[in-house]
C-alpha cells in the first residue's frame, strides 16, 4: 500500500516464471490432493509411488489447480500428459510459435472458456458467436485474459460483455487466425 491506495501486482504466467520448470513444490503438491479431493478429480501422479513417470513443474501444477478451481475437469489424456517434457526449464514459446496454433481448441481449452464465459454472464449468443472459428492458439491466450478478468471486482452486465468482446478481440489481433480458403 501506498498512501491508502491499494497497488494490485497480478502474478506473471506461469510460462513467465524463472523457476517454472522446476519440479512442484510440497505445497502445489498438497494443494493439488486437496482440490482434486473436494472435486473427487482423480490425479494419477500424486497417487502413484514413482509419480507415474511424470515429473510434473511448477507451471503445470500451477495452472492444473487453478482450472480444478475454475470448475473445469481435466481429462485423462491432458493429466497423463503432464510432467513428460524432456526439457520443462524451457520457456514455452508465445502461441503465434505453435505448430498447431491454427488447429481447433482442445476440448480442454474449450471447456475452460465455457466456464470462464459462463461466469461472467455472457449471454449464448455472444459467446458462441466469440468461440466461432477460435484456434488453438487464441483459445490459450483468451484464457489468459479472462481469468486476468476474473480476479477484478464484479461488473455491470454491459461493461463485462465489453470486456469479454474487448478481450477476444486483443486474442484475435494478437494472434489472427489462417485465412479463409477460397475454394
Amino acid at each position: 500500500m501506498t498512501n491508502g491506495s491499494t497497488e494490485f501486482y497480478p502474478i506473471p504466467p506461469p510460462e513467465e516464471w524463472a523457476t517454472g520448470g522446476e519440479p512442484m513444490t510440497a505445497r502445489q503438491r498438497v494443494a493439488l490432493a486437496n482440490v482434486a479431493a473436494h472435486d473427487r478429480i482423480e490425479v494419477p501422479f500424486l497417487e502413484a509411488e514413482d509419480d507415474n513417470g511424470q515429473r510434473v513443474t511448477k507451471a503445470e501444477a500451477y495452472i492444473l489447480i487453478a482450472m480444478i478451481l475454475d470448475g473445469v475437469r481435466p481429462t485423462r489424456e491432458y493429466m497423463d500428459a503432464l510432467g513428460r517434457d524432456p526439457d520443462p526449464y524451457t520457456t514455452p514459446p508465445h502461441p503465434r510459435k505453435w505448430a498447431n496454433r491454427n488447429k481447433d481448441p482442445t476440448e480442454m481449452q474449450l471447456a475452460w472458456l465455457n466456464r470462464l464465459i459462463d461466469d461472467m454472464g455472457i449471454p449464448n449468443a455472444a459467446k458462441a458467436a466469440a468461440l466461432k472459428d477460435l484456434t488453438r492458439g487464441q483459445a490459450s491466450l483468451l484464457i489468459g485474459r479472462l481469468r486476468t478478468e476474473k480476479g477484478t471486482m464484479r461488473r455491470a452486465a454491459e461493461e463485462q460483455r465489453m470486456v469479454f468482446q474487448n478481450a477476444v478481440d486483443g486474442v484475435r489481433d494478437e494472434l489472427p487466425g489462417p485465412a479463409p480458403s477460397t475454394v
